[in-house]
């Protein structure tokens, strides 16, 4: 796992050196050892820029800017969705980069409760355009050591579904400029196809299918959450 990890972080580092982007961290049941999996990366001050380890409801107050309110009596808690998507969000407005992770979990082999058991982990990216994924999952109540490294190595591959997800936007969005401008060059002379007609009769609307488009996909980054 500690391979896979290291491998991870890598491929990170390399897609946020490419668009020239940043990465804050804001860390809870782990530690720092997001922080440290980075900085073990030769050239990572190129892509890494700052990381916080708030493992108190105060410090995530104080340094993250986490709502005193999450905290309160009948609240979700420290390990919850809310929680994390305000210590990504304070994280990466505090650095001023332009992506943003946060882990909070139980990584045991105390801590857990009815509700939330050892192994119970919530993790945030959020990126400069707004868009945020919060995911939860549970491994379980292995080793503490284990637990850690496998919040570490989800929260690795949350940020690069991210990448993914904003290079897949950018990559749309530019072939409808593309098209659009193919559309406006219309050679000189070139009669338009509609031009001429003398007459149209509206026609019976017929029955319109089903849409192909897949709106969910974009739901879960415009503004949502998902939680697994």
């Amino acid at each position: 796992m500690v391979e896979e990890i290291a491998g991870l972080a890598s491929r990170i580092g390399r897609r946020l050196k490419k668009r020239n982007w940043s990465i804050s961290v804001a860390e809870s049941c782990t530690g720092g050892l997001i922080c440290s999996t980075f900085t073990d990366i030769s050239g990572s001050s190129a892509w890494f820029k700052q990381g916080w380890v708030v493992y108190t409801n105060e410090s995530k107050i104080s340094e993250v800017n986490v709502s005193p309110s999450a905290f309160d009596i009948g609240s979700e808690g420290a390990v919850s969705h809310k929680v994390a998507l305000q210590m990504a969000q304070g994280a990466r407005h505090h650095a001023g980069t332009e992506v943003g992770l946060s882990i909070t979990g139980i990584a045991g082999p105390t801590g857990g409760t009815d509700t939330k058991e050892v192994g119970l982990v919530y993790v945030a990216v959020t990126v400069s355009d707004g868009r945020f994924l919060v995911r939860r999952n549970d491994f379980g109540s292995n080793d503490r050591i284990e637990n850690k490294r496998s919040f570490v190595q989800f929260a690795l591959r949350m940020v690069l579904e991210m990448l993914d997800h904003t290079d897949e936007r950018e990559d749309r969005r530019a072939r409808a400029e593309r098209r659009r401008a193919s559309e406006d060059e219309v050679p000189p002379g070139q009669k338009d196809e509609w031009e001429g007609a003398e007459k149209w009769e509206p026609q019976e609307l017929g029955r319109v299918g089903p849409s192909s488009v897949d709106f969910a996909f974009e739901t879960d980054w415009n503004g949502t959450h998902s939680e697994e």
